[in-house]
């Protein structure tokens, strides 16, 4: 299923494209990880495929089969290189950061590239941002440091609040100047231009009926299908099988949010 669409997309976007996996979760607990890079890789204008992941499930042997399928670049979330830090921001104590440092050593003999993504929360791995652009520069790794942000569902750091864009830039200025490396990406280094957009098949506010399909990722969600998408509605306890209807509250880039009726 994941293929079909990625193929359909593909086909409807008509440019060479690079094919990202990332997950709400860990990419690499998905058991057919590896035939999903081959199948992606295989696609007519593909051209590359990459990863997220933490790297805890990488192994030599899980590498070397990655390569083989044709995955071409891993980002790796590294946000710590301390002991102790890397265990708490990762959020369990059986992350070991001198196995995911040899995992990215491991992926380079291997050809893959390996960008390091850590995410800087200021005033609590500060220091540990200068060793990972340290740690980049020794195994020959690129870089692509991510603004600490708050969502509404995601992991928060107690006490801590997101700097603006341009404290954010400017630091990164000042580590560039420092390592003599590149920390600002624009659209030229991650390779981004311009494709035909798909089309939104819902509009914001619009009335429909859908057939609920799949438990949703939160509690009391429901995945329900229409005009062959997915909408994720809230606070529903509607069985698989159920017609239900659906005001749709979001749309923004083929993502849909309903509401029941």
């Amino acid at each position: 299923y994941l293929v079909e669409e990625v193929e359909r997309i593909v086909f409807e976007k008509d440019v060479e494209m690079e094919i990202n996996i990332d997950s709400v979760g860990e990419p690499l607990s998905y058991k057919d990880i590896v035939k999903l890079v081959k199948k992606c890789k295989g696609i007519k204008n593909v051209v590359k495929v990459s990863i997220q992941t933490n790297g805890i499930l990488l192994t030599k042997q899980k590498i070397k089969d990655l390569k083989k399928a044709g995955l071409d670049v891993v980002n790796l979330s590294i946000s710590a290189i301390d002991d102790s830090l890397a265990k708490e921001l990762s959020g369990t104590k059986s992350y070991n950061i001198e196995k995911i440092k040899n995992r990215a050593r491991d992926l380079i003999k291997e050809d893959i590239q390996v960008r390091l993504c850590p995410v800087w929360i200021p005033g609590v791995n500060d220091r540990e941002i200068e060793k990972i652009i340290e740690f980049s520069q020794e195994v020959y790794a690129s870089l692509g440091i991510q603004k600490y942000e708050v969502y509404k569902y995601s992991r928060k750091i107690k006490k801590v609040k997101p700097l603006n864009w341009w404290k954010f830039f400017n630091q990164l200025k000042k580590w560039e100047k420092k390592y003599d490396t590149k920390l600002i990406l624009d659209k030229k280094d991650m390779e981004i231009k311009k494709a035909k957009r798909i089309e939104e098949v819902f509009k914001k506010g619009e009335r429909v009926q859908l057939e609920v399909k799949h438990p949703g990722w939160f509690s009391n969600q429901m995945i329900a299908v229409g005009r062959n998408r997915c909408v994720s509605v809230n606070d529903c306890s509607y069985a698989v099988g159920d017609l239900i209807n659906v005001k749709i509250l979001e749309t923004k880039n083929n993502l849909y949010i309903g509401e029941l009726l």
